[in-house]
């Protein structure tokens, strides 16, 4: 099975760390071996934090990686580390800092290969953005899509049916999304709050995760936008669009593109 876990940035790392610690499960537990890629932040310190978390969580091994030019990318010593690790995390900041030096490496096919033989691969905000192949990588906030509100480009393509937005909520996302989705019908826009992830497997199956929402945007059955029409940052029209808001452990089916909300227990005094 292939799991992806992007995650919506703002983690709650010692209060509840419900999403890292479903993430450290889903790579072994106490066998995992993470692998971290810091490259996304301005700060140097980064790498080393996440190493002390995940061993603080119980995780057998955490490595970061610490290079910042596309030179230094795909070493013999990265690609073997890559090969034994069982989970890859990529820290947040600015996405373009991870493309710019990894996107067509040899240490990008090694990603590709590790997450199709089984390591589940994630990433916070920034790291969340990279995992699909098409990325939004800049863009400005409002409930309502508009011209040139979103800047794409490429990720490092663990999936092309995906594309990932984060800090979704807090900085009032969903009009890029929308403008995303319109823009690439073929694929489901996933918004991601913070302190939350949406666990998918097998490239079809989500589930939400942590204590905000995830929220899907489906343009499969779209019968009309004037997206690429419009000009002067006007708003976009766009008709027949479905939308899913899910929260923790709710099920999003991307094979017949239908959600399963949680289960309720009734509590009994």
């Amino acid at each position: 099975m292939t799991t992806l876990m992007p995650m919506g940035g703002a983690l709650d790392e010692r209060k509840d760390p419900t999403v890292l610690m479903e993430f450290l499960r889903r790579a072994g537990g106490k066998r995992a071996r993470i692998l971290i890629f810091p490259q996304a932040s301005a700060r140097r310190d980064t790498g080393k934090e996440y190493v002390e978390m995940f061993k603080a969580f119980g995780a057998k091994e955490a490595v970061t990686l610490e290079f910042r030019k596309r030179s230094e990318a795909g070493t013999a010593e990265q690609v073997k580390l890559i090969r034994r690790a069982s989970g890859i995390f990529f820290s947040g900041g600015t996405q373009m800092r991870i493309s710019a030096v990894m996107a067509g490496t040899v240490l990008e096919s090694e990603l590709l290969a590790a997450y199709r033989r089984g390591a589940i691969v994630g990433g916070t905000s920034a790291g969340a953005s990279i995992l699909s192949k098409t990325m939004i990588a800049y863009g400005n906030g409002g409930p309502t899509p508009r011209e040139r509100m979103v800047q794409f480009s490429a990720g490092l393509g663990f999936t092309d049916k995906f594309i990932f937005d984060q800090h979704f909520r807090q900085r009032d996302r969903l009009g890029r999304l929308i403008y995303a989705v319109s823009s690439y019908p073929g694929a489901f826009g996933i918004g991601i709050d913070e302190d939350t992830a949406a666990i998918v497997e097998d490239d079809s199956r989500l589930i939400a995760c942590g204590s905000g929402a995830v929220t899907v945007v489906d343009g499969f059955e779209v019968t009309d936008t004037d997206v690429a029409e419009v000009e002067n940052g006007r708003a976009a029209a766009v008709s027949n669009l479905r939308v899913h808001v899910l929260t923790h452990n709710s099920v999003y089916d991307g094979m017949s593109r239908t959600a399963t909300l949680p289960s309720r227990q009734l509590l009994i005094d």
